[in-house]
């Protein structure tokens, strides 16, 4: 209304100009002029006050049709007939989370100068020795168990807060049942298991997040901060695609709690779930043991009980160690502006049971009685990492240590955490673990890596008179690690091969190139070639090692983008 009164006022005003022309022309040529001029002076006054009420009319309609849209991008869309049963609804849970499907469709093959029987997923320390007849047999295997599905959900509660879901899965499990259930034989089922599942707060406005679920271990690299999915995960494609020799790692359950600061600083506390891994031998175990210590065996006069089979249950026939306090991980990640850098500390604890006679216990007694000792020893390490381009965008060097008691667990190698100590309790072994990689991206669509990577433990042993115990003594026998009878080519491991693990050592070298990347997904290829190296702790007969030639291929393709 205010826009057409001020129309309406400059077109009276015209008008009485035009009107006022007979009478000027009558007047002086002074008094015509005088009178033009004070009409032309109020026309201007009032053309000026209608540009202002305009461009003021327009700021308020922008800011309202502002807001309009605002409004509109929040809110779901509804049909305009209030009869219709939809109006009648509550926003279901599809409008307010983003659901996001991921993974991808895996074709992979894998070739082995010396069997190791390992599908695509190499463990590392069963590189056969040459009395095995697997050291005289080639591998093959090809396979689409690495195929990966996820799921992300995502709620946003405000614009701080937000709820994340995910849940991550691939076909790398072994099912029990009838012999076809899972082998190479007929119908390859081989079963899904679980990667991830958690569910995660984040509040940028606190700079705070809480995971609980099972992810990736705290110890675990990411790419910046402290962050699920932003794992530095190596990109060689030995299964599970994180299997690197010195890489430090594990997924389990946890509930962690992270804290940023200011300047790219981040703090992370998490409790996760325990297991140890326990190696022991002695030279009286019996012959095709390869002087294996187990669970009920007798050491120093203990019965020593370190591990329990499921009886029942979801743990049936599973092999359970004696845990009874969570792991415990601190780490604190930087991200200064040129690089990233981690360090963090590891708490861990080894319980066993113990029974101890008097003189002593005897295996396969009924008749002696003794009293019974729970033993918890704790473990720990340090370690770090770090990942800093070398060359932005075209190549960058990641890298990372752990050095303490009782850590191998959280390694790809999967060396022995623990031994038997005189007394029969857990004592921890030292462990070095360390991996270094060179990733090169010539391209948008090519990568190149190589990577080396070390883990090795320490000796821990004891003799009772003549009875050797715990792990790495020199006084066991590794004679008959290449000595090929008919027993060791039948699958018995001598007893003269005890050959105790002391280190192994992996060099790789691969690509991956994008065949296809675009509106339908992406299609990748990737070929790798790795030498592992197996050293055994010397004794008699010397320091028994192995080797194998590796080169395993892919053929990936995600259907939802990278």
């Amino acid at each position: 209304m205010r826009v057409e009164r001020g129309l309406a006022c400059g077109l009276a005003a015209t008008i009485s100009l035009l009107a006022l022309g007979p009478a000027l022309a009558q007047s002086t040529d002074s008094q015509r002029i005088e009178q033009l001029q004070r009409q032309t002076d109020l026309l201007e006054k009032q053309i000026k006050a209608l540009k202002e009420e305009i461009a003021q009319t327009r700021k308020k309609t922008e800011k309202v049709e502002s807001a309009q849209a605002v409004y509109a991008a929040h809110t779901p869309t509804q049909p305009t007939d209030p009869k219709s049963p939809v109006m009648m609804k509550a926003p279901s849970i599809l409008d307010r989370v983003k659901i996001t499907p991921g993974g991808f469709i895996s074709a992979d093959t894998v070739w082995r100068q010396h069997n190791m029987v390992n599908d695509v997923g190499t463990q590392f320390l069963t590189t056969p020795f040459p009395f095995s007849p697997l050291y005289g047999e080639h591998e093959f295997h090809a396979s689409a168990r690495q195929s990966r599905i996820s799921v992300l959900v995502e709620g946003t509660i405000d614009p701080s807060q937000k709820l994340t879901g995910y849940f991550e899965t691939d076909f790398l499990g072994v099912g029990g049942g009838p012999p076809a259930a899972s082998n190479y034989n007929q119908t390859n089922s081989w079963p899904p298991r679980l990667r991830q599942m958690y569910g995660n707060y984040d509040n940028t406005g606190w700079g705070f997040h809480l995971l609980a679920g099972q992810a990736w271990s705290l110890v675990t690299q990411t790419r910046t901060g402290i962050t699920p999915r932003q794992e530095n995960l190596p990109i060689n494609i030995d299964s599970p695609a994180v299997n690197f020799v010195g890489f430090n790692w594990t997924r389990q359950w946890q509930i962690r709690a992270v804290q940023e600061f200011g300047s790219g600083v981040a703090l992370g506390v998490s409790i996760e779930n325990p297991a140890a891994l326990v190696v022991a031998s002695t030279a009286t175990a019996p012959a095709g043991t390869g002087g294996a210590f187990v669970s009920g065996d007798i050491v120093n006069g203990a019965v020593v009980n370190f591990a329990n089979t499921g009886a029942g249950g979801f743990l049936q026939g599973v092999n359970v160690t004696t845990d009874q306090i969570p792991d415990m991980v601190v780490k604190a990640a930087f991200d200064p502006g040129w690089g990233h850098y981690e360090i963090f500390g590891l708490g861990r604890f080894f319980t066993d049971h113990t029974l101890t006679c008097v003189p002593g216990c005897v295996a396969g007694s009924t008749a002696m009685t003794g009293s019974t000792t729970t033993h918890t020893k704790f473990g720990g390490g340090i370690g770090g990492s770090v990942l800093v381009p070398l060359i932005p965008q075209y190549l960058e060097f990641t890298g990372n240590i752990m050095y303490g008691r009782g850590v191998s667990r959280y390694a790809s190698g999967q060396h022995g955490d623990a031994t038997i100590a005189a007394d029969g309790s857990l004592t921890p072994l030292v462990a070095l673990t360390a991996m270094v990689g060179l990733i090169a991206h010539p391209s948008e669509a090519l990568d190149i890596f190589a990577y080396a990577g070390m883990e090795q433990v320490s000796a821990s042993n004891f003799n009772v008179g003549t009875t050797l115990f715990g792990y790495g003594n020199p006084g066991f026998s590794n004679a008959g690690c290449t000595i090929v009878t008919p027993a060791s080519f039948a699958g018995a491991t001598p007893s003269d091969c005890i050959a105790n693990n002391r280190r192994v050592m992996e060099l790789a070298i691969g690509f991956w190139h994008d065949l296809y990347k675009g509106n339908f997904g992406r299609v990748r290829v990737g070929a790798q070639y790795e030498y592992l190296r197996r050293e055994a702790f010397e004794g008699i007969g010397g320091a028994p090692t192995t080797d194998n030639n590796i080169i395993l291929t892919s053929i990936r393709y995600y259907p939802w983008g990278p």
